[in-house]
């Protein structure tokens, strides 16, 4: 188990590899949906477009874990719960958006969806702790 750091130092360093991320992830995107046309570009490119798009987000994610390992119990706490929160949400929305496209209500949903979910869940589970009880 690694030890706990002071929090400023633990989120210095979630910024330090977070803001590069979603800098990467967002000019990667930008140019796979720009200057990229699915239908016809070899399949190298798209494999790569896709790695450089998702890669970046499984960065942040592990990031979001280090944080948690290298913060006090409190926070620890707090951020496991808006984890699990957010696992929840997104689970409950895979399994309702699933169940009304099985049955033909709605059309395919786009699985690249759910990541931008799960991020919004996150932050709404962080939100709901700063307007709920502190200790």
């Amino acid at each position: 188990m690694s030890q706990t750091k002071g929090f400023r130092t633990a989120n210095k360093r979630y910024m330090m590899i977070f803001v590069p991320m979603m800098t990467i992830y967002c000019v990667a995107i930008t140019a796979a949906l720009t200057l990229i046309d699915f239908d016809t570009s070899p399949t190298g490119l798209r494999v790569a477009a896709a790695l450089s798009v998702s890669l970046p987000l499984v960065a942040i994610l592990w990031s979001v874990l280090r944080l948690v390992r290298e913060t006090d119990e409190y926070t620890r706490l707090r951020q496991l719960q808006a984890l699990a929160e957010a696992g929840c949400l997104l689970t409950g929305t895979i399994f309702i958006a699933g169940i009304l496209e099985r049955f033909n209500v709605i059309g395919d949903v786009p699985l690249f969806l759910f990541g931008p979910a799960f991020f919004f869940f996150y932050g709404l589970a962080h939100v709901r702790q700063r307007l709920g009880k502190t200790v």
